[in-house]
């Protein structure tokens, strides 16, 4: 069932009877965006990794808007996306742990190792301030004291009694032989006779004394490691009630299970940490436990109600797979796993990535490496600028993060096939496409949604409504739009633009609804801004600057109807084509294909032309002529086979002698047959 066509209003723009809005009417509701929607339907349902999709639209069809409504919508009834940290890899330091947790735990965690430190901290400078701990540690070093001093004392009175005594000099305790007043002395002032018994004493008293000293050293060692021994029983009982209720709370996260073990084992070799530093260290000099236990919340889905749909704008391979920070401390740069950030397919792991076609075009390296990830199912953080260069020891390497993603490129249909369609990984990693076509039957349902659209835009750029002549005004510039009265335009975005310059006009009146004269003033004011050129092609041909023949008949000599398009407005002008012939046997020549003027399209239709005389008058004899034509004060190029018609009526008229009219104007390519083909751009020639 089509629309009921009334007819043409005054302007030609053909008048539609509007049905009914339906209650709720989206852009997917247009027949125009079903066959995107049922693309868009598969590929958000399957698990395959290769599904990703294409999201393929012409400019302003709203293909951008629309995919994002239709996945902000479609995944409401999908799982949530995990949470993701990563923790300190105590045993390599440069290579951060990654742990997935479920939404919302993983900013519990931070939060909760945040108020841990600084408890920690607190019991053990109780644990260790107790004077039970000072008393066995002053026990234990008055014990190894007492021993080494005792066994010294005993060597002190032997020297004694030998006439010798001990010193201490920087090398340790050494025996030196005594003057006659009791004073340390060089064994060299000693007597003669005296002075080998002496030596032979000494060399016996030092050799004990190497002895004891090394005896300390094995008692300091010892003492070290009892009051180490002490140290972990101490701190391991003074944090063990904290640290358990901690892992009770977290430890049935399974990716924390084995993080727990090694971060309490960490814990008490590293007791150092938790003492105060002197006076006078300069900040970042040393690790402090809030750094080294700290949690770095990677992504954090807490309060998404549903898996994100990312859009990245600027698809950077920073922007994707993130980036690694650097802070300067005392003129050096440095890092750690704390200052890892996430990029675009992190915060969209779990749900869905947008990304624009001409954005990730303009980015290479980004695609080649985001093809990379969809076919190992992990995102791998690099730092790129330190491709090629020396390898730094300790440079951070993050621990890869699965990928469970879905990828939506949204894009105009010359990126899809003459981009990524030529990459043979493309066609293995987005097997759906969801194209948006460029117009839609008038049918009832679609006027209906298209005029429901219509009082959409006018309440969100004014807060105001359409009458229904506005609205079937509007109808009718997208049927002229779409080139045909029984279709719509899917570049509804233009039409909107219409709305809103009708909506921001200054009036002197406070408006509630939008009339038909309010769009035919903002489509007036919008050629008066675009059309300068427009204007300027007409003046030139009403002061005859430009040849354009409008009464008699001229032998050879034809109007033929072209359409400029500017980008923000297209028109149609007339331009003379002519005709010249003479005796030969090289047939037509394509003046314009000749000064390198004439596009490939263009050539075509020269080409065709070609075809049709041979066909017509070379059927049992070689042409016996030659035809040269152009399109007269041409410079800037001519493309397009459109002009195929006037072309052969110019060459005719100068091969039979006859005039053609110059009151009209034709336009129409040909086949070789003579036969005329459907005409382009209609509405503005």
């Amino acid at each position: 069932m089509t629309a009921k066509l009334l007819g043409p209003d005054s302007v030609g723009l053909p008048v539609f009877e509007v049905p009914a809005a339906p209650g709720d009417t989206g852009v997917f509701d247009l027949s125009s965006h079903a066959r995107a929607r049922e693309a868009l339907d598969f590929g958000i349902s399957t698990r395959d990794p290769g599904y990703n999709i294409f999201v393929v639209g012409e400019d302003r069809s709203g293909r951008m808007t629309a995919t994002l409504d239709y996945l902000n919508a479609a995944t409401k009834a999908f799982a949530r996306s995990s949470d993701w940290v990563y923790l300190n890899n105590f045993r390599h330091a440069n290579e951060p742990l990654a742990v997935r947790l479920p939404p919302g735990v993983g900013r519990s965690f931070r939060d909760a190792m945040q108020a841990l430190v600084p408890q920690l901290r607190d019991a053990l400078k109780q644990a260790f301030g107790r004077e039970e701990y000072q008393a066995r540690i002053r026990e234990e070093g008055e014990s190894m004291r007492e021993s080494v001093g005792s066994a010294i004392e005993v060597v002190r009175k032997e020297a004694e009694a030998a006439g010798l005594a001990i010193a201490q000099a920087p090398q340790g305790l050494i025996v030196v032989a005594l003057d006659d007043k009791g004073e340390p002395a060089d064994f060299a002032t000693v007597p003669a006779e005296r002075r080998p018994a002496l030596e032979e004493q000494a060399r016996r008293l030092a050799e004990r004394l190497a002895e004891i000293n090394r005896d300390a050293a094995h008692r300091q060692a010892a003492f070290a490691e009892t009051v180490g021994n002490l140290n972990r029983e101490v701190a391991e009982a003074a944090v063990a009630g904290l640290l358990d209720a901690f892992v009770e709370r977290f430890g049935e996260h399974h990716g924390l299970t084995r993080w727990f073990v090694a971060f309490r084992v960490d814990l008490i070799e590293n007791l150092s940490l938790f003492r105060p530093q002197p006076e006078g260290t300069p900040p970042g000099a040393v690790e402090r436990p809030e750094e080294r236990y700290a949690v770095n919340l990677f992504v954090d889905n807490g309060e998404a109600g549903r898996p994100s749909v990312v859009l990245e704008a600027n698809p950077s391979y920073e922007n994707l797979f993130g980036q690694i920070e650097y802070r300067q401390v005392a003129g050096i740069l440095q890092t750690d796993f704390t200052l890892v950030r996430p990029g675009a397919l992190h915060r969209a792991n779990g749900g869905v990535l947008v990304l624009r076609a001409e954005a990730l075009a303009a980015n290479p390296h980004s695609w080649d490496q985001l093809k990379g990830a969809l076919r190992d199912g992990c995102i791998r953080l690099e730092e790129l600028h330190r491709s090629g260069g020396i390898p730094i020891a300790g440079a951070p390497s993050p621990q890869p993060i699965p990928l469970d993603v879905r990828v939506v490129i949204v894009g105009a249909p010359q990126w899809y096939y003459a981009f990524f369609s030529i990459d043979p990984d493309f066609q293995a990693w987005f097997k759906v496409k969801a194209e948006i076509d460029a117009d839609m039957e008038a049918s009832p349902g679609n006027l209906a949604t298209y005029g429901a659209m219509i009082q959409g835009f006018a309440a969100r750029h004014g807060g105001v409504a359409c009458d229904p002549d506005a609205v079937a005004y509007l109808l009718g510039l997208a049927s002229r739009w779409a080139g045909d009265r029984a279709k719509l335009t899917a570049r509804f975005e233009l039409i909107e633009d219409i709305v809103g310059e009708a909506v921001h006009h200054p009036l002197d009146r406070v408006r509630k609804t939008l009339s038909r004269e309010d769009m035919v003033r903002a489509r007036r004011h919008r050629r008066r801004r675009n059309a300068r050129i427009e204007d300027r092609v007409h003046e030139s041909i009403r002061r005859g600057t430009v040849m354009i023949a409008t009464q008699g008949a001229v032998i050879g000599q034809i109007n033929a109807l072209t359409v400029r398009d500017l980008g923000d407005h297209a028109f149609g002008a007339p331009s003379r084509v002519t005709a010249r012939t003479h005796i030969g046997r090289r047939g037509v020549t394509n003046i314009e294909r000749e000064a390198a003027l004439g596009g490939p399209i263009q050539q075509k239709g020269a080409m065709v032309l070609q075809g049709f005389l041979a066909g017509l008058f070379a059927r049992r004899l070689p042409l016996s002529f030659n035809a040269s034509i152009t399109f007269e004060q041409n410079y800037g190029g001519v493309e397009g086979d459109s002009a195929t018609l006037a072309e052969a009526l110019a060459v005719l008229s100068d091969l039979a002698d006859l005039p053609l009219r110059q009151d009209l104007a034709v336009t129409g390519s040909a086949n070789q047959r003579g036969e005329v083909q459907a005409i382009g751009g209609l509405v503005q020639k």
